[in-house]
């Protein structure tokens, strides 16, 4: 005998259904209006052409994603083991020339710097360690086939970003013109259904066409992904571009609705997706860089040197410096002369100008860094009127590709080398002979990147302009569904 809840709930399904008949017709039209656009889309040659296109252009995206990260990543292993291995078996006395020996870091890679490059090629991913210079991180040089590329490098970020929104107009833009210009729009009203019911019918059938093609596309990077990457930054970017591709495909259906034909509903959603994928980035990067210029680096090279040279405000000169420091450590060691010295002054000397100069680029680090986010804040608002811009700064902060994820990589690395060049000084105070294991004991340089926690602090802004584009194309939707015309 079933359980009485059960019962209950038979019963008050079965007493819905006798006071509200109509319930059913409407789901079967639902259902009905869904096989039916189905079946037309399979039956469009062209649609399942661009299906097609669209997943092979993923497959390449995806392999040519995969042997990339996968050679940098060797690459950047054994470089990393060749500089360790010079550095262990460095043969000198002199700690300071190992400083000006040096060595250098490379930017790790994550499972996710694949599938979104954001502005690794831009900002690199190399940086050297040595004494008395503040070396910046080294950037690849531009490849003469660069110059021809507008949209980036071809990876599944990009696949996704650009060239998805394209299949899904091409797929939306005739989705309701056609039942109107047909005459099978008004048949089907005539048998009860309305138009809101026949949009989201469509809206629902294309967006499972759009998340069922984008899950295959990416079958062949999301075992480099699920290998090392965190669930929870796998799911927020699945999520994100479900959110993107129901934007698109809302926004598809509703231009078709309000169009007066197929014609102009493909002209203006191409319109729309010229502005908000094409134009719109591009405006707001050349408008940041144009409100809020940035120095060259030979300038800002010229003020830290002169600012080392003169001093930070321009009015203690190095000379003045050092002499201060000689008396300081005389009058702390109670002596005359530095040859009475019981450590190094020459040593001391120098952690002085390394302490100096950082505070020098630290003051020129914070300024050129408050300009950069002055730039970013440029695209930051504009994202609420282009889900492009929200979608690309979500992918790239959730990939680790982003300037927040270089900013924090590049701190961490001045930390390291400040710390570095700090011991080989301190061995040359006390000790006039350095330990015979100094540079094999010198820690090695690891970078743990930010908590998913703290991106998401950074990208409220885009997940508010997903919502909100979600929230308006809705309404447009359901607004249309009123008022759209059935001839």
């Amino acid at each position: 005998m079933p359980p009485p809840q059960t019962i209950t709930h038979w019963r008050t399904c079965i007493w819905n259904i006798w006071r509200h008949p109509s319930s059913i017709k409407h789901h079967h039209m639902f259902s009905t209006i869904a096989i039916k656009e189905w079946r037309m889309v399979l039956r469009n040659h062209a649609m399942v052409a661009a299906l097609l296109s669209a997943l092979l252009l993923s497959g390449i995206a995806s392999i040519g994603s995969r042997i990339t990260l996968q050679e940098e990543q060797r690459e950047r292993e054994a470089a990393n083991r060749e500089f360790r291995r010079q550095w262990e078996q460095l043969q000198t006395n002199d700690p300071h020339g190992a400083a000006h020996f040096g060595t250098y870091i490379f930017k790790p890679l994550t499972a996710l710097s694949g599938f979104d490059r954001g502005l690794d090629p831009v900002t690199g991913s190399t940086l050297r360690i040595e004494a008395h210079i503040q070396h910046h991180t080294a950037t690849p040089p531009l490849s003469p086939a660069d110059v021809y590329l507008r949209f980036g490098e071809l990876t599944p970020a990009t696949v996704l970003q650009l060239f998805f929104p394209l299949l899904i107009f091409f797929l939306c833009f005739n989705s309701y013109a056609q039942e109107r210009s047909s005459g099978t729009l008004r048949l089907m009203m005539i048998q009860g259904t309305n138009k809101g019911t026949i949009m989201w019918s469509k809206t629902i059938v294309y967006q499972c066409i759009v998340a069922g093609t984008m899950l295959l596309s990416l079958l062949l990077y999301l075992p480099v992904i699920f290998k090392a990457a965190s669930p929870l930054r796998i799911l927020l970017l699945l999520m994100g571009y479900l959110c993107y591709s129901s934007i698109f495909v809302i926004i598809g259906i509703w231009v078709s609705a309000v169009a007066r034909n197929a014609r102009q509903a493909l002209l203006w959603l191409c319109s729309i997706w010229l502005i908000w994928n094409v134009i719109a980035p591009r405006l707001t990067t050349a408008a940041g860089a144009a409100l809020h210029p940035l120095p060259s680096q030979y300038a800002l090279q010229q003020k830290i040197d002169q600012a080392i040279k003169t001093g930070i405000d321009g009015n203690d000169p190095r000379e003045a410096r050092t002499a201060r420091l000689l008396h300081e450590t005389l009058r702390q060691y109670q002596v005359a002369d530095v040859s009475q010295l019981p450590v190094n002054f020459n040593a001391i000397r120098l952690q002085a100008d390394e302490d100096y100069a950082q505070q020098v680029y630290n003051k020129y680090a914070k300024a050129t860094d408050s300009i950069i986010r002055l730039q970013n804040s440029i695209n930051q608002y504009a994202m609420l009127a282009d889900p492009y811009l929200a979608i690309r700064s979500l992918s790239m902060a959730l990939c680790g590709t982003d300037y927040d994820h270089q900013f924090y990589f590049d701190t961490e690395v001045r930390q390291y080398r400040n710390t570095f060049i700090h011991r080989l000084n301190q061995a040359m105070i006390y000790d006039r002979e350095p330990p015979a294991d100094l540079y094999y004991n010198m820690p090695v340089f690891h970078f743990e990147p930010p908590a998913i926690s703290s991106t998401l602090s950074r990208q409220w802004l885009p997940l508010a302009s997903l919502l909100l584009w979600i929230g308006v194309s809705i309404s447009l939707l359901n607004s249309v569904a009123r008022h759209a015309p059935t001839e």
